[in-house]
C-alpha cells in the first residue's frame, strides 16, 4: 500500500518532533542536579519520562497536592489511526500498596482526563451515506478518558515506574461527525526532579 504525500509528509514531521522530544529528554535528565528529588515516592514534584503503549512518546508529571497530580502524555498511536496525540489527567493516588516496604512505594492511583488526536483514517471506520468508509485522510478528536493504574516510586531513587490503563474513554472526530470508544494501556518511567 502505498502512501500519499500527505501521509509521507505527516510521518516526516513525526519522526522529526520524536527525535527532538527524545533530545529534549536527555537534556533535562543530562543536566538535573546530581542531589535529584529522592522523595519517599509521594506525588510532589515533577517529573519527565518516557511511556509505551498507546501513546508511545513523553509524559510528565507534576504534583500538586500529598496525594494529587496533573500527567500528560504526548506522543504516537496506532488507534484509530497513525497519529500524535495529548492527553492530560488528573491523578490521585488512593492506596501504598507496599507502605512497610523500605525501597519502594506501590501507589494505586485513579483520575480522569482529555485526549486529543490527530491522525489518518487508515484503521478509523464511519458509516456515510449508507456506506461503509475506511477513508485515508487526516482527522482531528478531542474525548475524555478514566483511567487507573499502578506507580513504583523508589524511595532512595529518583525514578517511578507505572502501568496506567484508560477503559473508559470516548472521542469525537470531524470532520466527518463520529464518536468512538476508545483504550489506552501503557506503562512507562519517569525521572523526579
Amino acid at each position: 500500500m502505498k502512501r500519499s504525500t500527505n501521509q509521507k509528509k505527516f510521518f516526516r514531521r513525526a519522526r522529526q518532533a520524536a527525535g527532538a522530544l527524545c533530545c529534549l529528554l536527555a537534556l533535562c535528565i543530562g543536566f538535573a542536579p546530581a542531589t535529584a528529588h529522592a522523595t519517599s515516592g509521594d506525588a510532589s514534584g515533577f517529573s519527565l519520562g518516557l511511556i509505551l503503549g498507546d501513546p508511545t512518546g513523553v509524559t510528565l508529571r507534576g504534583g500538586i497536592g500529598d496525594h494529587s497530580a496533573i500527567q500528560a502524555h504526548f506522543g504516537f498511536s496506532a488507534f484509530p489511526g497513525h497519529g500524535l496525540v495529548a492527553m492530560v489527567d488528573y491523578t490521585y493516588d488512593a492506596w501504598d500498596l507496599m507502605a512497610k516496604n523500605q525501597t519502594a512505594a506501590l501507589w494505586f492511583f485513579f483520575g480522569a482526563g482529555a485526549k486529543g488526536a490527530w491522525f489518518t483514517g487508515k484503521y478509523f471506520y464511519y458509516k456515510h451515506q449508507g456506506r461503509h468508509s475506511f477513508p485515508d485522510r487526516s482527522y482531528f478528536g478531542l474525548g475524555a478518558r478514566g483511567l487507573a493504574g499502578l506507580r513504583l516510586a523508589f524511595r532512595n531513587s529518583p525514578f517511578d515506574l507505572f502501568l496506567e490503563v484508560a477503559p473508559i474513554g470516548f472521542m469525537v472526530v470531524v470532520p466527518h461527525a463520529a464518536a468512538y470508544y476508545d483504550f489506552n494501556a501503557a506503562l512507562g518511567f519517569r525521572y523526579r526532579f
